[in-house]
């Protein structure tokens, strides 16, 4: 796959990921398990299991320019080591990021903790979030510079993590049992309630009014209101 991909060496191209949301800039590293893209501007880390098409922009609609050296940081610039999202993860745990889960909205904040299959992530916004890794399509790190929305350290500071949480995501589920909890926030299939009952990889869900059940494999983001 790599190969392929130097194919589009310094050609601006069009990738569609998941969700189909289109992303425009040139690819400056690969790897078997991601690409980084370069829009001018920031880096977007991108997992392949999230691209469904890549092709080259030969309009450039946009007058998208790149400029001929790049010197802002990237989270992972080991070029002695094989590049996974594994690490690429380990190595932006505690600083800013956006990163891209649901279709139609990113989350502004930092990883606290990285587990086995699924992050902690601190929000100024939603607070403490549990996010599947296979369900992250993109991550964007912030300048040294930048904060979510221009907060303060009074209002939203990067702090270490002492809390232990289980090793897996349907662990966590389970801890969440019977807890006012929010899943896929602002997806059209969102819902507010409580898990009250879990079965194999299937949740049992207490909205306000009605029992909802849910595959735990198509819970993407959770956060308590």
């Amino acid at each position: 796959m790599k190969n392929l991909i130097q194919d589009f060496d310094k050609e601006i191209v069009k990738l569609e990921v998941t969700g189909k949301k289109i992303l425009k800039g040139i690819i400056i590293d690969s790897s078997s398990e991601l690409v980084v893209l370069f829009n001018g501007k920031e880096f977007f880390y991108i997992p392949f299991n999230h691209i469904h098409e890549i092709k080259i922009d030969d309009v450039n609609e946009d007058g998208l320019k790149i400029p001929s050296s790049i010197t802002q940081d990237k989270i992972f610039n080991d070029s002695n080591e094989e590049m996974t999202f594994a690490k690429v993860l380990t190595k932006s745990l505690g600083t800013f990021l956006e990163i891209q889960v649901l279709n139609n909205q990113p989350f502004h904040g930092y990883i606290s903790s990285i587990l086995n299959d699924y992050i902690v992530f601190q929000s100024p916004v939603y607070k403490k979030m549990y996010i599947p890794i296979k369900h992250i399509k993109t991550i964007v790190p912030y300048s040294h510079q930048q904060k979510p929305y221009q907060l303060t350290d009074d209002e939203f500071l990067i702090t270490a993590c002492n809390e232990h949480f289980p090793s897996t995501f349907e662990a966590q589920i389970g801890n969440l049992r019977n807890k006012l909890i929010v899943l896929n926030l602002s997806e059209k299939n969102n819902f507010t309630g409580k898990i009250t009952e879990i079965k194999g990889s299937i949740i049992q869900f207490q909205t306000a009014k009605d029992i909802v059940y849910y595959n735990l494999q198509h819970i993407k983001t959770i956060h308590t209101p």
